[in-house]
């Protein structure tokens, strides 16, 4: 038997209690999955994250504005629920921070952000801060060395920036309290290069990616590519959702919900400058891929189509950074989120 990671992936569909947990064994050599657990999980689970000890699982119901936490048996990955806390809006994502003692998130519908203390048996326990991050706020992402927390919001066009205060689990508005992005961009997710140097932001409306250079001393970004086409060449409409960086550091992908024609963008990055380049684009094999993931070495990748309610797996090839597709499975009722551990 080959490298096994276990792949979570949350789903739903908008309506009704819905959500569902799904555990699949990933084959890392063979690409392939296998189904461990399914577990009811309220109305969408829209997004997660996993403690840093491979320990809990926190996942964000948007539809129900609920928390969760999950224990994770160390032997098979299966999930156990253990805490459930109302929030301040509809959750669209979840961040820890760097000892695992808070849980970040934000609410697109109520453009705030709002931070839980984590007890030591890993539940969620009460609310620290709770702010106005902007319109349609989408993600909460901290810079590396977690001193800092940026928030892109759709709605205002710009990512909030914060400092981070790990004793009280606070936030304040840095100076600037945030950047602009292009007019009618619409910013939604963010990712840091693994340097720390380069943060790159996904706008959603325009299907465009900006490069940001990271000031250490005042934590703040500065914008030095802005408005980069992550499209394929003459395509029309969708819109551009999930960004991750390779954990070498040389490529990025972005995806891009085009119907029928839905993609992941493949980028070249030199870390030095933090210039991007597109290189490719590879179709998903579904529609409406909101969210993927990469293994922790960067060699496997996994889209999950929310339309066509299935993920995709796709090789990495290390020296290029372009896909391979592999299979595709079935993950009713509709993928919103894919994490491989």
């Amino acid at each position: 038997m080959g490298e096994r990671r276990c792949v979570y992936v949350g789903s739903g569909n908008w309506s009704g209690d819905t959500g569902k947990i799904q555990l699949f064994s990933l084959d890392v050599e063979a690409a392939s999955l296998s189904a461990v657990q399914s577990l009811d999980a309220g109305g969408v689970a829209a997004f997660m994250a996993r403690s840093r000890d491979g320990r809990r699982l926190y996942v964000a119901d948007e539809t129900k504005g609920l928390l969760s936490s999950y224990s994770i048996d160390p032997a098979t990955g299966a999930l156990a629920l253990t805490s459930r806390v109302p929030c301040a809006g509809h959750p669209v994502y979840v961040a820890l921070d760097a000892t695992d003692s808070a849980l970040v998130t934000c609410f697109f519908e109520e453009a705030k952000t709002q931070i839980f203390r984590i007890a030591q048996d890993g539940t969620i326990g009460e609310s620290t801060c709770l702010l106005d991050s902007g319109r349609e706020s989408h993600c909460t992402v901290f810079h590396p060395v977690h001193r800092f927390l940026f928030v892109p919001t759709r709605g205002d066009n710009w990512i909030a920036q914060y400092r981070y205060d790990a004793e009280r689990l606070s936030l304040s508005p840095n100076q600037p309290g945030h950047v602009a992005e292009a007019p009618g961009a619409g910013p939604r997710h963010l990712a840091f290069h693994p340097n720390g140097r380069w943060a790159f932001l996904v706008n959603e409306l325009s299907l465009t990616l900006s490069v940001y250079a990271f000031d250490p001393d005042q934590g703040t970004l500065r914008a030095t590519q802005l408005g980069l086409s992550i499209a394929p060449p003459g395509s029309e409409g969708g819109s551009a959702a999930d960004i991750h960086v390779h954990p070498g550091g040389e490529f990025l992908y972005v995806s891009n919900r085009q119907g029928d024609q839905s993609n992941i963008a493949i980028l070249s990055v030199d870390p030095q400058s933090g210039a991007v380049r597109v290189v490719a684009h590879e179709p998903t094999r579904g529609r409406t891929p909101r969210n993927f993931a990469l293994d922790p070495e960067g060699r496997i990748l996994i889209a999950g189509n929310q339309d066509s309610s299935d993920v995709a797996l796709f090789r990495i090839d290390a020296k290029s950074g372009r896909l391979e597709f592999v299979r595709s499975v079935a993950v009713p009722p509709g993928p919103f989120f894919v994490g491989i551990y």
